[in-house]
């Protein structure tokens, strides 16, 4: 008989995590209960993150890091009160809504117990400063969250990214595709002859994703790559990536060294040099139903098999959660309680 006691006891914080529409919900809280954990979001206010420590004595703080939330002194003070674990983990810039500042960790690493970064590149360059506390959480997706999507016919091209001149530019050349969206902030002001948006939510966003027949994701601003001091080629995969293949669309990115180990191009995913190539190739590829379907199934094999955010944090927490169930095991012994413990998969 399978027992209703969570592995663990976990407390989230972070701007906006407490709140239903958070994109960080389908990347921490609905995974980890997923795998059968306990887990409560509170807002990032010294009063709510003490009141979530006292009332549910978690195993595990986890602390997003973006703006507005508290500072690292505040939240190492609260976890030693409250004998938790204190985990940093950073977005980045690969997911919508939650940017993090990858220029801190060096701090972050002073203050807590752990701390997640998403890229290889960002891994490595502080691994320098020991990896008992860093580890390396990379961009994934949750299927569940996206299971409600709204199917319909394949049509068409949504295009993912920001309007710069680089960008904009590109996506003049396609006027003629037919169909074509933009989800993405700028393009509002922009006159060309596509549909313009600047964000859904995580289930709008697969319906739109499942009713095309590519998403084309554009470099990062140069704005925004000022800021997170990262260009597009330093940059892995966004999670709209993610979320296309996971209901069977493929994806056209610009090529790099984080698209690889991810998703194979040409078999799972479609890749581009230069955005000059876009002219050509987009409508090249939207015209091979065989090609894009085949990569589209792939894609979706793939991400579905090895890159969810259920398979990241169990192999995040799995030392955790062996530690805590030997000690319910052993305390279930010692007071003759008979109900087995079976690990949630």
């Amino acid at each position: 008989m399978e027992s209703s006691i969570p592995l663990m006891r976990i407390v989230i914080t972070g701007h906006g995590i407490d709140a239903s529409d958070s994109p960080l919900r389908s990347q921490i809280a609905d995974p980890l209960r997923f795998l059968g954990h306990e887990v409560v979001a509170v807002a990032p206010t010294k009063a709510a993150m003490s009141w979530g420590l006292d009332r549910y004595s978690p195993e595990m703080f986890i602390v997003v890091p973006t703006s507005g939330s508290p500072n690292r002194e505040e939240v190492r003070a609260l976890t030693i009160d409250a004998g938790c674990v204190a985990m940093c983990f950073h977005t980045g810039f690969s997911s919508p809504g939650a940017v993090t500042n990858l220029d801190e960790i060096a701090e972050d690493l002073r203050e807590y117990d752990l701390v997640s970064v998403p890229d290889q590149q960002t891994f490595e360059e502080y691994s320098g400063l020991g990896t008992f506390r860093l580890s390396l959480l990379e961009p994934a997706v949750h299927p569940p969250a996206l299971m409600e999507f709204v199917p319909s016919e394949r049509r068409g091209v949504v295009v993912v990214g920001d309007a710069d001149p680089g960008n904009i530019d590109a996506v003049l050349t396609l006027e003629a595709v037919d169909d074509l969206m933009i989800l993405g902030d700028g393009w509002g002001d922009i006159p060309i002859n596509a549909a313009c948006i600047d964000d859904l939510p995580l289930l709008e966003r697969a319906s739109l994703f499942a009713g095309s027949k590519l998403v084309l994701e554009l470099p990062v601003a140069l704005c925004r790559q000022s800021l997170i001091r990262r260009s597009h080629y330093e940059l892995p995969i966004t999670s709209f990536v993610y979320e296309a293949s996971a209901v069977g669309t493929p994806s056209l990115v610009q090529s790099r060294p984080g698209v690889a180990p991810i998703l194979t191009p040409g078999q799972e995913i479609f890749t581009f040099d230069k955005l000059e190539d876009l002219t050509d190739l987009v409508p090249l590829l939207v015209s091979d139903v065989k090609e894009i379907n085949e990569v589209g199934n792939a894609a979706w094999s793939k991400i579905t098999a090895e890159h969810t955010w259920a398979q990241r944090w169990r192999s995040f927490l799995d030392p955790w959660v062996q530690e805590e169930t030997l000690d319910s095991r052993s305390n279930v012994a010692q007071t003759n309680d008979n109900e087995q413990l079976i690990r949630a998969s």
